[in-house]
């Protein structure tokens, strides 16, 4: 859910859907794993977690701003099998394609209660995006750029501050998602599947909105445990279908069902900062 929701802030609020949001996470993983194995002490590798993934963001914003639409898509798509393949050629760093052992590995209480924070965390920040001068700007060039640069919003600086916002727990999440891990691998976490699950729960359960991610998330993770049951395999495949379908028959995603629509309006949250 952490994921989704921070893939949000660029994807929904701008409008840009950054299918390469999970590159941060991967590398919020790589960075928390590889400082423990070197023996950093806390909380270097926590703070390698976010400054690496930050890092990058950086480090892209300028050649991907340039970008827009499929275009956009397809470029940050793109870093995925990139960082994959730099990854398993990085073996003295990153362990290749045997990966390496996480010292931490296993640690079920403390994931759980970090995951839970960090999640309740993210969802506060959107939030106060959504409701704030910046959540503003973004809405204003997710409707048209170019006007809104004619009205004095500076499109890039703002896209760089949703881009670096939405880094900062994507990379938290792949630090805790890697202490749950006996072996981290590129596979695992550099993954298109771990790049389209963030997209599909945002897409499906309405991206632009505080609420769209959490109602995706529900959805999607309810999908997986049944597809683990059964047909493992068909996952790619069943994320794809979730997608096209979303877009096709519920544009807004799930929350502008009127059911939902009726208690996202009582506990405060939903379409009220979506509007296209």
């Amino acid at each position: 859910m952490t994921l989704a929701v921070s893939y949000d802030i660029l994807g929904g609020y701008a409008g840009l859907m950054n299918l390469g949001h999970s590159a941060f996470f991967g590398l919020g993983a790589y960075a928390f794993g590889i400082a423990l194995t070197r023996g950093w002490p806390p909380p270097a590798p926590v703070v390698a977690s976010v400054a690496v993934p930050l890092a990058f963001a950086a480090l892209i914003s300028y050649p991907i701003f340039r970008l827009r639409g499929a275009c956009f898509a397809l470029a940050t798509f793109g870093l995925i099998p990139l960082l994959e393949l730099l990854a398993l050629n990085l073996g003295g760093l990153t362990g290749g394609s045997q990966g390496f052992t996480i010292p931490l590995a296993n640690r079920i209480e403390v994931v759980y209660y970090a995951a839970l924070v960090l999640a309740a965390w993210t969802v506060w920040v959107s939030y106060r995006i959504a409701h704030s001068p910046l959540g503003l700007a973004l809405m204003t060039i997710r409707e048209d750029e170019d006007v809104a640069r004619s009205f004095g919003v500076a499109p890039y600086r703002h896209k760089l501050r949703a881009l670096l916002i939405g880094a900062a727990p994507a990379g938290l999440v792949g630090a805790v998602y890697a202490m749950n891990l006996t072996y981290l691998t590129a596979e695992v976490v550099l993954g298109t599947e771990i790049a389209l699950v963030p997209v599909t729960m945002a897409v499906l359960g309405g991206s632009g909105t505080v609420a769209g991610p959490i109602v995706g998330a529900v959805i999607v993770t309810a999908v997986q445990e049944l597809l683990w049951t059964r047909t493992w395999y068909l996952r790619l495949v069943v994320y794809g279908l979730l997608l096209v379908l979303g877009r096709l028959f519920v544009p807004g995603g799930l929350v502008r069902l009127p059911a939902l629509r009726r208690l996202l309006a009582r506990l405060g949250l939903g379409e009220r900062i979506y509007a296209r």
